[in-house]
């Protein structure tokens, strides 16, 4: 029997598909943050030495801001977020809208400190968890790209928003918004936003 290159062709690209076909799917790929989906689980070490679990909060809204001690828009300087009271203000009236909410900042520079972001907190009279995320995993799973970058999710693990802190003019508090609308029992609107701020200095992947 004649065996021509066509047949042969033929035969090594069926192979070829049935080897892709059987081969396992990667049970480890990153998972994307998307609106009204499960949020990234994530656990990670705060720089007060003690360990963070995402699925620790079920039940409660969760409020994720990242944050860099370097940048003038998140921690750096009397003009930032965190330096003009901004944040300390946010966080109060989260509290106000929701006396079980969380709220977490995340640290996913690649030479993030600890000691700076403690200082921070420290200096702004806060005292809210600040996690170190330095091969930033959860950044990029979230697809973090700013400082600051807003996600949150309700209590039943769904991310229902993310973006900016507030508006451009700081009329609009989009996440004292979103806290008060799920306590509400409503939908959040916008559920997202357009974030601006330092671009998240992320460790080579390796």
């Amino acid at each position: 029997m004649r065996i021509t290159l066509a047949t042969l062709a033929s035969s090594f690209v069926a192979s070829a598909l049935a080897l892709v076909a059987a081969a396992p799917q990667d049970a480890a790929a990153p998972t994307k943050a998307a609106i009204g989906q499960a949020a990234p689980a994530f656990t990670l070490k705060g720089a007060d030495g003690k360990t963070y679990n995402l699925a620790d909060y079920k039940g409660k809204t969760v409020v994720l801001e990242w944050f860099c001690a370097t940048c003038p828009v998140s921690g750096n300087g009397e003009d930032s977020y965190w330096g003009s009271g901004s944040a300390s203000k946010t966080i109060a009236a989260v509290s106000a809208a929701d006396a079980t909410a969380v709220y977490l900042s995340i640290d996913s520079s690649k030479n993030g400190s600890s000691e700076s972001n403690a200082a921070v907190v420290s200096k702004a009279g806060q005292s809210t968890p600040m996690l170190m995320d330095a091969d930033g995993k959860v950044g990029r799973s979230y697809g973090a790209k700013t400082t600051p970058h807003v996600f949150i999710v309700d209590g039943t693990g769904t991310l229902v928003y993310m973006g900016a802190p507030a508006s451009d003019d700081g009329k609009t508090n989009y996440i004292v918004n979103a806290v008060t609308a799920i306590k509400g029992g409503k939908p959040v609107e916008p559920a997202t936003t357009r974030n601006k701020g330092c671009g998240i200095k992320y460790a080579s992947k390796g």
